[in-house]
């Protein structure tokens, strides 16, 4: 028995060991040094006793993880930032522009809100995390008038946007909405990832900022780092503050012309189709809306990739990436090979097709449910 147990632990070591080796030449590959040492202090992070995840938490996942992985992204953000402030020229946005300090103080925010959760779960209740969330996210939008969009095109909405106090709740509540979209859609390795990693090289590609560089960047590393090893989720931090940061960038260039509305919802058309699937679902049953359960999209991909593959993190990975992938990673093919400018509103065509994809997929795995379960 001893000498079984000894193997055993032999064999996890090596698998462990390979898995760090094959990250870290991807992250070589990638972006060099720079790559490998954002590898090895995440693989540190991964392993800390706090923040420790239970594998049945997000319905998916069958190894233990950390819920660190948005702590050390803001970690290696802020590092970098503060590397090239003192190395370079450059200098951050909250110093140079008023505007950018409302945002950035609105993320660190909403990241604060999502680290208490992270060490200790269930600290706020559902309904203070969301008045939270709706006096942070309100008091931006007072704060940046701007942001707040006058037209998006869509009847009956554009005649509501033309009271300004009206206008203001109602993209204050969008806000709060699409970050616990966001939240909510981080359950399989790569599919939030992903879709951030994916959102940041859209803004590097349209701006050239160098904090959408390093946003990029990280969010890259952590994507390749989440989907190989599974030991990192972004936790309540990640999904929070990335959410934030996402919406702040996405609101700003909708308002300056730069995206259409129809861009940015086909490019953030995961998070949002089932976050309203989710709420229709649960309402519908009787059940909160605020309630967790596994009959999301990604779920239902998962139960039957996990038939086909046998690596326990393969199938969650898969799942990630093919979601993160047929949508995001769409739209962010089209817009590189040029099919549309960003600021197109035929990227509604694009949008269209994802919610057939979703709609399709959803009623086909229930139609295996319930195939399964003998119902005629």
């Amino acid at each position: 028995m001893l000498i079984v147990t000894r193997w055993l632990g032999q064999a996890r070591l090596s698998k462990t060991h390979s898995k760090i080796a094959l990250m870290c030449i991807i992250a070589g590959v990638l972006y060099g040094l720079a790559g490998v040492g954002v590898i090895l202090l995440m693989t540190l992070m991964s392993f800390l006793s706090v923040g420790r995840d239970s594998p049945v938490s997000h319905g998916i996942s069958v190894v233990e993880s950390s819920r660190l992985g948005g702590v050390a992204i803001g970690i290696l953000f802020c590092a970098y930032i503060i590397g090239l402030t003192l190395l370079s020229p450059y200098t951050p946005g909250v110093i140079r522009l008023e505007r950018e300090l409302y945002l950035w103080l609105a993320i660190l925010a909403c990241a604060l809100l999502g680290f208490a959760e992270d060490l200790k779960p269930d600290f706020l209740t559902p309904v203070l995390r969301l008045a939270a969330k709706f006096v942070v996210l309100g008091s931006l939008l007072w704060a940046w008038p701007e942001l707040v969009p006058a037209k998006l095109g869509v009847i009956g909405v554009d005649a509501l946007l033309q009271f300004p106090l009206l206008a203001w709740a109602l993209t204050a509540v969008f806000c709060v909405g699409f970050i616990n979209a966001f939240n909510m859609a981080d359950g399989a390795n790569g599919l939030v990832p992903g879709i951030a990693a994916v959102v940041c090289t859209v803004f590097f590609m349209e701006y050239g900022r160098p904090a959408d560089g390093i946003l990029m960047f990280i969010c890259t590393m952590f994507l390749v780092f989440n989907v190989i090893s599974g030991w990192f989720f972004l936790g309540d931090t990640g999904s929070y503050g990335l959410g934030a940061i996402i919406l702040g960038y996405g609101l700003n260039g909708v308002a300056a012309g730069d995206f259409s509305i129809w861009f940015m919802v086909a490019l953030l058309a995961y998070p949002c189709l089932d976050f309203v699937g989710s709420v229709v679902r649960r309402v519908s049953v009787g059940q909160s809306p605020f309630a967790a359960d596994n009959g999301h999209l990604h779920n239902h991909l998962h139960q039957r990739l996990k038939i086909a593959l046998r690596s326990k993190v393969m199938a969650n990975s898969f799942t990630g990436l093919l979601i993160s992938g047929c949508t995001s990673g769409l739209v962010l093919a089209g817009y590189a090979g040029g099919w549309r400018a960003a600021n197109s509103g035929d990227w509604v065509w694009v949008f269209v097709f994802e919610v057939a994809m979703y709609v399709m997929g959803m009623w086909l795995f229930a139609q295996r449910a319930n195939k399964s379960a003998g119902v005629v």
